[in-house]
């Protein structure tokens, strides 16, 4: 059954209101067809995201250390305070700031919401290993416009008309 995107009660495929909180479901992951967001909006979304982050990251100037002398994979309280950001964001909200400026909205595959679990995978690639987590899926699953902690997590990011 399809899920409502506000509340995440099941409701029926052909229903035009969500029966736990009464939302219009015009658009949501109910027909054959939904509009994933492009790689070019997702980018978008990442960088509005990484502004109040690297404002709060730069006030708290927290320490990390480079994986490897000269590539800039950091590991340290940045990275666990960007994890945390989009853990609660993605899993409370099926948002960040950048995906509710773009209109843009993460969830299951099938339209479910996302568990915690679901959720920390998927951020953890972003967060930890965004390169090789972009470069796998853009060749490998580019029909969904998934990266590969996306396809680990089963979830897709959609266009989300309705706010």
């Amino acid at each position: 059954m399809p899920f409502c995107e506000k509340c995440g009660g099941e409701h029926d495929e052909d229903a035009a209101f969500c029966p736990k909180c009464g939302r219009q479901l015009k658009g949501q992951l109910v027909g054959d067809y939904v509009e994933l967001a492009t790689w070019g909006q997702r980018f978008i979304a990442l960088l509005i995201d990484a502004i109040p982050l690297m404002f709060l990251l730069a006030f708290l100037q927290l320490p990390g250390f480079y994986l490897f002398k000269g590539v800039q994979i950091r590991f340290g309280l940045s990275n666990i305070i960007q994890f945390l950001y989009y853990l609660f964001m993605d899993y409370y909200y099926g948002q960040s700031i950048g995906k509710m400026v773009m209109k843009l909205r993460i969830t299951k595959f099938g339209g479910g919401p996302l568990t915690l679990m679901d959720a920390a995978i998927e951020c953890f690639g972003k967060v930890f290993l965004l390169p090789i987590d972009f470069l796998i899926g853009y060749f490998m699953y580019k029909n969904q416009n998934q990266r590969l902690f996306n396809y680990l997590s089963d979830t897709v990011v959609i266009r989300d008309e309705i706010n």
